[in-house]
C-alpha cells in the first residue's frame, strides 16, 4: 500500500487526475481502471474516479497481484514456439486470430487469468501497466471470429487510426429471430448505456452514433441468416441494433434471443476482415467459417437461400456450400 495526502492546490480536482499525477509510472486510463476495481481508496474507502477531492484527504493505492492488476504481466504458460491453434496469421507487426467462443479479449473483472491478451502476451507489445496491449478492436466474449492485434506500439497506433477512419472492413454473420424487413438496408440508431441496466446497451436519445449495414442471405420459417458490415464499432452494436428491431441474435440471452434448441451461445461470428497492413501497405483479407457448434442450426429445418454468396463482393464461399458444410439443407 502506498498513500499520499491531498495538498491544498488539489482541492476540488478529480481523484483519477490526482492519482495519475502522483504515480506517473502508469497512465490515467490505467488508474481509472484500478479505481473501478476498488484498488484506490479515499480516506480508507473505495471511491469513484470523478469524485472531487478535499485538501487533507488521504489517497491510498493497492495494486497487488491478488487484486488482478498484474494478471497480464505473466503469460499463461506459453513459449514463443507455442502459437495457439486459433492464430490464423502473424508477422512482426500484425496478428490475426479466430477468437473462440467464451474467451474475453482482455483481462477484466472475473477474467484476470484467461483472455486473448493473456494467452498471446509473449507476442504482444510491452506497454507498462497496459491491460490491452495490442488490442485495436474487440469482440464480445461469446462472439466468435476474426480479430486483428498489433505486435508493436507503432502498428497499434496505425491500425487504431485505420479503424477510426473507417478503412477496415469487418463483416459478421448472425442468425436472428424472424425476418428482417426490408431484407437488406442500414440500421442507423445511436447507442448508449441502458438506463435501467448498466450491463446492457440500448438505443438512446443522445447516444453515440452507430450504423450497421445488413443483408439477409438465407431464411428459415422463423429465423434468418444475416450478413452485417459495421461502419462504427460500438459496444454490442449488432446485438442491440437487431434486438431494437425485434430480431435479436439467437442465443443472445442478454438481449432477448433465447431459443429452446440453441443454448451454446449467441450465433454471431466475425467471418471476414480486410485491412491495409500498417507498414508494408499490403491489402490483407481473411475469411473464416463459424465454430463447429453452428451445426446446431440444423434443428431449424430447411433453409431458403436469398443471396447466392455470404459477402456481397466475394464469390466464395457460396451460401449453399456454406450451409451444407453445417449440415443445413437448403433450397
Amino acid at each position: 500500500m502506498s498513500s499520499r495526502d491531498v495538498p491544498l492546490d488539489w482541492h476540488g480536482q478529480r481523484l483519477d487526475r490526482f492519482v495519475a499525477d502522483m504515480w506517473p509510472e502508469h497512465s490515467r486510463t490505467y488508474w481509472q481502471r484500478a479505481i473501478a476495481r476498488g484498488q484506490v481508496t479515499l480516506d480508507g474507502k473505495p471511491a469513484r474516479a470523478g469524485v472531487p477531492l478535499k485538501a487533507g484527504q488521504r489517497v491510498g493505492i493497492e495494486c497487488g497481484q491478488e487484486s488482478g492488476a498484474g494478471a497480464i504481466l505473466e503469460p499463461q504458460g506459453l513459449s514463443l514456439r507455442e502459437w495457439p491453434s486459433w492464430v490464423v496469421y502473424h508477422d512482426p507487426e500484425v496478428m490475426v486470430v479466430n477468437k473462440p467462443r467464451g474467451l474475453v479479449v482482455h483481462p477484466s473483472r472475473g477474467h484476470w487469468d484467461d483472455s486473448v491478451v493473456s494467452r498471446l502476451l509473449p507476442w504482444l507489445p510491452a506497454e507498462a501497466g497496459e491491460l490491452r496491449p495490442g488490442v485495436v478492436h474487440r469482440l464480445d466474449r461469446d462472439t466468435t471470429g476474426l480479430m486483428m492485434l498489433a505486435r508493436t506500439v507503432q502498428a497499434k497506433a496505425l491500425l487504431s487510426q485505420a479503424i477510426q477512419e473507417r478503412e477496415v472492413i469487418r463483416e459478421y454473420l448472425a442468425v436472428v429471430r424472424g425476418h428482417m424487413h426490408p431484407s437488406r438496408g442500414a440500421i442507423d440508431a445511436p447507442l448508449g448505456r441502458n438506463p435501467n441496466n448498466r450491463l446492457k446497451m440500448a438505443v438512446v436519445l443522445g447516444g453515440r452514433s452507430a450504423r450497421t449495414y445488413y443483408r439477409t442471405v438465407a431464411t428459415w420459417h422463423s429465423a434468418s441468416l444475416v450478413q452485417f458490415r459495421l461502419e462504427t464499432g460500438r459496444t454490442h452494436q449488432i446485438r442491440v441494433h437487431c434486438a431494437s428491431l425485434g430480431h435479436p441474435v439467437l442465443g443472445d440471452t442478454l438481449y432477448g434471443g433465447r431459443h429452446p434448441l440453441l443454448k451454446l451461445g449467441q450465433m454471431l461470428h466475425a467471418g471476414r476482415l480486410q485491412f491495409v497492413h500498417p507498414t508494408d501497405h499490403r491489402l490483407m483479407e481473411f475469411v473464416e467459417g463459424p465454430p463447429e457448434d453452428w451445426a446446431g442450426l440444423s434443428v431449424l429445418g430447411e433453409s431458403r437461400i436469398v443471396e447466392p454468396t455470404l459477402y456481397p463482393d466475394r464469390a466464395d464461399p457460396s451460401t449453399k456450400a456454406w450451409l451444407n458444410q453445417l449440415g443445413v439443407f437448403s433450397v
